[in-house]
């Protein structure tokens, strides 16, 4: 009988979730939350039936409380699921950011959640070696509770691998540089602009998109853009069935984010083959292959984005060529369903 695994919360926008748990059938199951609260799972009769809770994005679970009712809710949770466990049940988190997305940094409403969640939960998955080191660091986890998984490639997904794998790198009319994703402030791309506008007056012609929705607050920077003949936005959301035309017209894929943590982004992009330029923290190095390290700039550097830029307009098509099949072999390598075997491995473990 396949073991339930109750993901919380659960998301059908972004496929992560499904390509986790590719592998993990007939054994085990993930079933999307319904509307009830964690600390329903503290229920006798709940239990045998959905036997592991595998939380996910706490910062938007347990977002910083407006009001006294609110700020209890963290508290009847962690009741909960202690019921939980002493029923038989199990808990795994992963860690998605570093941050609240809504703070744009620390608080300590977040921290103390956190810390208690790491004391609380069975096991904690981790992206990447450094974040595994902050949970320590940070929080005191113990490292027999933490598990290693890597982000997931989106190879499959968008497209049949057979056609990702065999597309020949674009034309080079125009070398295309691409960013993707939701124009908040966490990804910096105020450093793109301005790399993208001095490389324009000093006349370089190239072609930077850069794609997602633009909330109010990124309308500004989005019309700052624009005036750029170079740079195209596109402030919409992507539907699926295009994500792999957009990325597989592009050459490069830009994220200079200094405070990444985990990246899907960069999965994504380097599934068709785009190679990252980008700060050299270890987000970036945990999660490109070594081959394509040498694209990664000191993080301090006000003047990295912009040799790297110039580094990939200057690259033959062999060099780049050679980026690409290194970013496609890092993607077979971190396919889903790969991945998803590690995380079957965890769950046998917890139960």
């Amino acid at each position: 009988m396949p073991i339930n695994v109750v993901n919380i919360p659960y998301g059908n926008k972004n496929p992560y979730q499904n390509m986790l748990y590719s592998a993990c059938k007939p054994e085990f199951c993930l079933i999307a939350s319904k509307s009830a609260p964690l600390s329903a799972f503290a229920k006798a009769d709940f239990q045998p039936d959905q036997s592991i809770i595998h939380i996910h994005w706490d910062d938007r679970l347990f977002p910083k409380p407006e009001t006294e009712e609110q700020a209890s809710d963290f508290r009847s949770t962690c009741d909960g699921m202690r019921h939980y466990q002493a029923n038989g049940g199990r808990v795994i988190w992963t860690i998605h950011n570093q941050f609240a997305h809504s703070e744009g940094g620390k608080t300590d409403y977040f921290r103390n959640n956190r810390q208690e969640l790491a004391e609380i939960v069975d096991l904690i998955h981790v992206h990447t070696p450094h974040a595994r080191q902050h949970m320590i660091d940070e929080y005191g986890t113990d490292p027999d509770k933490l598990r290693l998984i890597p982000h997931p490639s989106y190879l499959g997904v968008y497209e049949p691998s057979e056609q990702t794998l065999k597309r020949p790198l674009p034309l080079r009319e125009r070398t295309h540089f691409l960013s993707f994703g939701t124009m908040r402030g966490s990804r910096e791309l105020e450093r793109l602009e301005d790399a993208a506008k001095k490389m324009t007056n000093r006349g370089h012609d190239f072609q930077v998109s850069v794609v997602g929705r633009v909330y109010p607050s990124g309308r500004r920077l989005m019309r700052r853009m624009r005036s750029n003949r170079n740079t195209t936005v596109m402030p919409e959301r992507v539907p699926d069935s295009e994500i792999a035309q957009v990325f597989s017209n592009a050459h490069a894929y830009m994220l200079p984010s200094t405070t990444t943590f985990t990246s899907g982004t960069a999965m994504l992009a380097q599934t068709f083959g785009l190679p990252i330029i980008g700060p050299d923290i270890d987000a970036h190095k945990h999660t490109t292959p070594e081959a394509c390290h040498d694209l990664l700039y000191p993080a301090q550097n006000p003047r990295g984005l912009i040799r790297m830029m110039m580094r990939v307009l200057s690259m033959s098509d062999e060099e780049l060529a050679e980026k690409r099949q290194a970013c496609l072999d890092f993607a077979v390598e971190r396919s889903p369903y790969r991945i998803s075997g590690d995380l079957k491995r965890a769950l046998t473990e917890l139960t």
